[in-house]
């Protein structure tokens, strides 16, 4: 089975390597070389909303531009390695899984072609949910989120949740995580100044984009409310519903004394669902993080269960789609309406798919299964 991996992984190195820059691509670029040249990151280019982990790989861009986006493939290969050595090398289970990362257009096209560096957040925080919750580790999980959102801030909002298992909070491993990120920001201030420090208010002013509900909500034709001042308020005012529905969230997490995997996996389906920016690159976290828990939780019966088999296929249906028409439409925004309307299956299938992991957990179980990690 390992030579069919290699080969296949091979050749989307080639693919990623051939298609050059790409996507977002094209700015990291400009960004590091700005780096490597002595500019600020932040105060040179306003829009410039990734973190210090971003910035030091201006390193890596200098031995080769393509560089990156070699490490941002193999990182989603690392991704599949945690999930293959989670599900107990399962050799049927494992094909399932390396199909779905590596044969599906949604990470095919946003991994080895556009080279997201979604890629390696996603394969960090994945590494870290994998440690903390499965091998029940402290320092490395800790330190491994802090480099995610040191990259990139998402992650951030799976930190109680992560912590958090069956009611009982690990304060070591937040106080790891705190300390870690600190440094980072304090490393941050000290080469580049306070700046550094502005990506999380502007990730706050940010418009709403594609696959968020409340861009459906906003500039959608099929919307009861579209271009209207409630759904401008509701893109002004998103970051106090995301911190609502993250708070009601956890509130059920807490004292529900759910299991940290499951309710970690509710955290990035309910943020996604509910953030403004709908940017797909960032459903390779919740995409991924969904996988593990279907396959990694099939003791449990998380693989008999139709209905939240459906809903997860539905969902990652929705992804693909989008990304195959993203792609053969040159970006969909030669056709605005569809690029509105995509923020609805998602928002629906992200919903059903909560709710059903939700039922899951939150019922009395059985004293047999509530024993298992």
């Amino acid at each position: 089975m390992w030579w069919l991996f290699s080969i296949a992984w091979i050749v989307l190195i080639v693919v990623g390597l051939v298609e050059g820059p790409r996507y977002d691509y094209r700015a990291y670029m400009k960004q590091w070389a700005r780096v490597l040249a002595g500019g600020n990151p932040w105060l040179d280019d306003p829009g410039n909303v990734y973190g210090i982990g971003h910035q030091v790989m201006a390193v890596v861009f200098l031995v080769h531009p393509l560089a990156p986006k070699l490490l941002y493939i193999l990182s989603s290969f690392g991704t599949f390695l945690v999930m293959f050595a989670a599900q107990r090398r399962d050799i049927a289970v494992g094909l399932g899984t390396f199909v779905l990362l590596f044969a599906t257009p949604f990470f095919v096209i946003l991994t080895p072609m556009y080279g997201v560096e979604d890629a390696l957040v996603t394969f960090l925080t994945l590494f870290a949910v994998d440690l903390r919750i499965r091998q029940g580790r402290i320092v490395s999980p800790a330190l491994l989120l802090a480099a995610a959102v040191l990259t990139k801030v998402y992650p951030l909002a799976l930190l109680p949740f992560i912590a958090t298992d069956r009611g009982v909070i690990s304060f070591r491993f937040v106080g790891v995580f705190v300390a870690a990120t600190c440094l980072g920001l304090l490393a941050s201030v000290a080469i580049w100044g306070p700046a550094a420090l502005g990506i999380v208010p502007f990730a706050l002013v940010r418009e709403g984009k594609m696959l968020s509900i409340f861009w459906f909500l906003s500039q959608s034709a099929l919307s009861p409310i579209a271009h209207s001042p409630l759904a401008r308020a509701l893109i002004v005012w998103n970051s106090a519903v995301v911190a609502a529905v993250m708070a009601l969230l956890y509130a059920l997490h807490f004292f529900g004394k759910m299991r940290a995997l499951p309710g970690t996996v509710v955290a990035i389906l309910g943020l996604l669902a509910f953030y403004k920016v709908g940017n797909p690159q960032y459903f390779l976290c919740s995409a991924s993080l969904l996988i593990y828990y279907l396959t990694v939780d099939r003791d449990r019966g998380t693989l008999a269960d139709r209905h939240l088999l459906g809903a997860a296929g539905a969902y990652l249906l929705v992804l693909n789609l989008f990304q195959v028409w993203y792609q053969v439409s040159g970006g969909s925004v030669r056709f605005p309406e569809v690029r509105a309307f995509v923020g609805l299956p998602a928002f629906i299938t992200a919903i059903a798919l909560m709710w059903l992991i939700l039922s899951r957990e939150l019922p009395e179980r059985p004293a047999s299964l509530s024993s298992k990690p």
